[in-house]
């Protein structure tokens, strides 16, 4: 039934406008899994992982598995005990986050979103370029230092070889 204050047709706009935001911004409500990290050529990685998400959040600690594939995948899950706080994937066309605690994911096309460094921890390691805003360090101990100088997100860690 339509409003008789106009008011309906407006957040019916409100509405369709900020899906085309959200659409446009390159992220999405994400699938479950980009693919499953199974079979030979996988080299998997344990470790265990501080995780900052931002400028003036605690740290988290927690166990992280990172899993990677020549042809360029990468899985990784950083895990409190019982529970998956993040899982990330990438491959060289596609990228994907879920947040299991919040019931929250997002997914894209091409570069990964520079919003979440667990999206560029595998480049990182790997040697590869990142994006202006990220800086990463090898530390004496073999662990290392991964930090979004814009967000203030960190991940701090080690992973076994």
């Amino acid at each position: 039934m339509p409003l008789s204050n106009g008011h309906g047709s407006c957040r019916y706009w409100e509405a369709l406008l900020l899906a085309i935001l959200v659409l446009a911004a390159g992220c999405q409500t994400s699938r479950l899994a980009l693919f499953t990290a199974a079979g030979p050529g996988w080299r998997v990685q344990e470790g265990q992982a501080l995780w900052r998400p931002r400028h003036g959040l605690p740290e988290l600690g927690g166990d992280l598995v990172m899993a990677s594939h020549a042809d360029g995948q990468c899985a990784l899950e950083f895990a409190k005990t019982p529970v998956a706080l993040v899982v990330a994937q990438t491959t060289r066309t596609n990228w994907l986050v879920r947040f299991p605690p919040r019931d929250m994911g997002f997914s894209g096309r091409g570069k990964p979103s520079v919003r979440f460094a667990w999206l560029y921890l595998h480049a990182a390691l790997a040697g590869e370029p990142l994006p202006a805003q990220f800086r990463f360090e090898r530390k004496p101990d073999g662990g290392w230092r991964l930090e979004n100088t814009r967000t203030g997100e960190t991940l701090e860690g080690y992973l076994a070889p």
